[in-house]
């Protein structure tokens, strides 16, 4: 457009009385010809009319505020530049000036407009809140707080200073207020997306599943184009185990953003969860990209889809470069001895806790109450009473670190005096706790119930041993590794109890019975092509496996059928209590273990109801927890080398019954002898390890991978 042209527009707009637009088309001109006479003309006489009226119409401060809405900070700045020429005394320009720097992170700048908007207008409670919002900004949160109560106290209902105080109090542990205040504000506004989804977010963190749900909802309703709401109600489905309905969330994710890896990840793993195993060709298309562009991906979800550890270090350590931006590192000893009692704090996510009693109570119970000091942390909520108590026979002190800052919780967990914290969760179930980036105690150690490296500096040792990590895997691992002699977990035998019969749990009378308590998400076509053969060579044998709902039964019948098997010889168990569990197992002939990732929580209940199991290691730390359990169950002749051999001892086990018989008594006799069934003797080798680990620290040496040969003799 030629200048002509852009006064001629200048004109016509001051004749269509649109003047701030006007005003802003003559400075443009200006700003380009400084020296245009009839430009300068035009926009003093404009002005001159304009004088009188102190603030710009309702339509030029809606084109403003659109405009920071877009994140355009820097266009609308220059925009409320030119009209402050004209509105000198505008509160409104001024205020919205410094929001425009606050957005900009131009804090200095900002605060010099909203004092200058305060001082025309001092009862406009939005300046209080926007100042409010820079003193956040500059970590002085009680000058924020009292700013947005005295926003409040001039004007109840301003969202921003709802909004602002909202975001404010979680940080002093009052989340439940945060919520309440939040919800006023979606009451006020509730067609406003973004409070919805901030609401919703909140609630998840706090427990309140139900309504997160319909706030998620209500977020991606109002606003489908806001695909992180669409993702989190997707998470929040499939931590619930509501997989069908998780799927379409991630779906319609990738329909607006094909290259978002994390919503492709969480759309593979809950296909496999459903057994659906689209996944497969789906995961080949987009695995070398997955989890190394953009945002981290989940690698609790990856490490189902291939046993490739090189691979997964790569994808923890983006993960965990989210998770852990600045890991505090440890500090020197500050005493040359070690205390009479090590203080041992043991970390988990509250909904993990019937898992952790499961395989952690009888160990925490048995630690040397004169050496060591056990402290149990539940972060997060859902953690049941019935769990708590247990907890409280096993730890001196339980607490809860809910509804509260990661710095609080890292400053009320400092308070304790730590010797060594341990992380019992992960990366598990999808955590993505980052209370590990504060140095809680001079070592930080992570025991694996997730099991593979956390791709982090945050941790200085990963418990392991030596068949789950033999010489030359230190490469897949951030963390120094901390190998035990036997197995890097213990299994009480089961209580002697009556096992149900045959066919209470839908099993027929006679013929033999393979079974996997797997997840369904462990089960690859691969396993499950071995297994449809060995049903095939066993006359009469069935398949025992998990019911993990309609749609997972649905596809593995589907599957078997497809392999020439009736899909009735496929017996699903109902979920069901340890108790329960550990009762019926003794039906099973054997169990037959998964291979990307093992059957490793399931594979030691059977072992410990004295179920044999038939397992084959892979490369990855999670492909070889059960070829540890069976090492030291002192059965390692059901290590298979292949899966040749895998399939060939399975079917020659359920060919020869009395075979079959005599490995279930040996091992019932090895309850009574195996280092894995001692939960005594583990106690006393992870107290060998921790002591191995601070003497270390104590030295002043920086950790290193650590190899126990017994209890007694570390050795670096």
């Amino acid at each position: 457009m030629t200048p002509a042209q852009t006064l001629s527009q200048a004109e016509q707009l001051e004749r269509d009385a649109r003047f701030e637009d006007a005003v802003l088309a003559y400075s443009g001109i200006l700003a380009r010809n400084p020296k245009n006479a009839r430009a300068l003309k035009a926009l003093d006489s404009l002005r001159g009319r304009l004088r009188e009226q102190r603030e710009p119409s309702a339509d030029t401060k809606a084109e403003l505020e659109a405009a920071l809405a877009a994140g355009r900070p820097f266009e609308a700045a220059e925009s409320c530049g030119a009209l402050l020429k004209t509105f000198r005394e505008s509160h409104f320009l001024w205020d919205f000036l410094g929001r425009c720097h606050l957005a900009a992170g131009h804090l200095d700048n900002a605060a010099t407009c909203l004092n200058k908007a305060c001082g025309i207008d001092a009862k406009e409670a939005g300046t209080y809140a926007a100042m409010g919002r820079i003193h956040m900004a500059r970590g002085q949160l009680d000058n924020a707080l009292a700013l947005y109560r005295k926003a409040l106290a001039l004007d109840a209902d301003c969202l921003l200073a709802l909004r602002s105080l909202a975001e404010a109090l979680p940080l002093q542990g009052r989340s439940t207020e945060a919520a309440a205040t939040l919800r006023r504000a979606v009451a006020l506004a509730p067609d406003d997306a973004a409070l919805h989804f901030t609401l919703a977010g909140l609630l998840h963190k706090l427990g309140a599943v139900a309504e997160a749900e319909d706030h998620y909802t209500c977020a991606a309703s109002l606003h489908p184009g806001m695909t992180e709401a669409q993702f989190q109600l997707g998470l929040l489905l499939k931590a619930e185990g509501r997989y069908a309905e998780a799927l379409p969330c991630f779906d319609k994710v990738l329909r607006v953003s094909p290259s978002d890896d994390r919503a492709r990840t969480q759309r593979l793993h809950v296909l496999a969860e459903l057994s659906d195993w689209r996944w497969v060709k789906e995961y080949e298309q987009y695995r070398r990209l997955l989890g190394l562009r953009g945002s981290g991906c989940d690698p609790s979800a990856l490490m189902l889809m291939e046993d490739n550890p090189d691979l997964m270090r790569v994808r923890a350590q983006a993960y965990a470069s989210e998770l852990f931006p600045e890991a505090e590192l440890q500090t020197a000893a500050t005493a040359p001895q070690r205390k009479a009692r090590l203080r041992v704090g043991y970390f988990f996510t509250a909904r993990d806790a019937e898992a952790v009693l499961s395989q952690h109570a009888a160990i925490l119970a048995a630690h040397d109450r004169s050496r060591f000091e056990v402290f149990a942390y539940a972060t997060g909520p859902g953690l049941a009473a019935d769990a708590a108590a247990a907890l409280r026979d096993s730890a001196s002190c339980v607490r809860v670190l809910e509804g509260t800052s990661l710095d609080s919780c890292a400053a009320s967990v400092k308070a304790d005096g730590l010797d060594i914290a341990v992380d019992l969760s992960g990366f598990s179930g999808g955590s993505r706790s980052g209370l590990f980036s504060a140095r809680l105690a001079p070592l930080h150690i992570v025991w694996p119930g997730y099991p593979g490296t956390l791709g982090t500096a945050a941790y200085d040792y990963l418990v392991s041993d030596s068949t789950t990590c033999p010489p030359g895997s230190e490469r897949y691992h951030n963390e120094h590794l901390l190998r035990l002699p036997d197995s890097c977990v213990a299994v009480p035998p089961a209580q002697a109890a009556s096992s149900p019969e045959r066919a209470d749990c839908g099993l027929p009378d006679e013929g033999f019975v393979f079974c996997s308590f797997a997840a369904a998400s462990q089960i690859t076509p691969q396993e499950f092509g071995i297994w449809m053969r060995l049903l095939d060579s066993t006359p009469g044998s069935v398949l025992w496996l998990l019911d993990h709902g309609a749609h997972s039964v649905s596809n593995l019948r589907r599957a078997a059928a497809a392999r020439g098997i009736d899909p009735d010889r496929l017996i699903f168990a109902p979920p069901a209590g340890r108790d329960e569990r550990l009762a019926r197992l003794p039906l099973a002939g054997l169990f037959l273990d998964t291979f990307t990732v093992n059957a490793s929580s399931a594979a030691g209940e059977a072992l410990a109801a004295g179920v044999p199991v038939l397992t084959l290691p892979g490369q990855q730390f999670a492909a070889r927890t059960g070829a540890s359990l069976l090492q030291a169950a002192g059965l390692p002749g059901l290590i298979a080398d292949s899966a040749e051999a895998y399939e060939a001892k399975a079917a020659a086990l359920a060919a020869d019954p009395e075979a079959c018989t005599a490995l279930k008594r040996e091992l019932r006799k090895q309850h009574q002898d195996a280092p894995l069934f001692s939960t005594a003797r583990f106690a006393r080798q992870i107290e060998s390890a921790y002591d191995a680990a601070f003497d270390r620290f104590l030295q002043g040496l920086p950790p290193g991978h650590l190899t126990l040969a017994d209890p007694d003799m570390p050795q670096g």
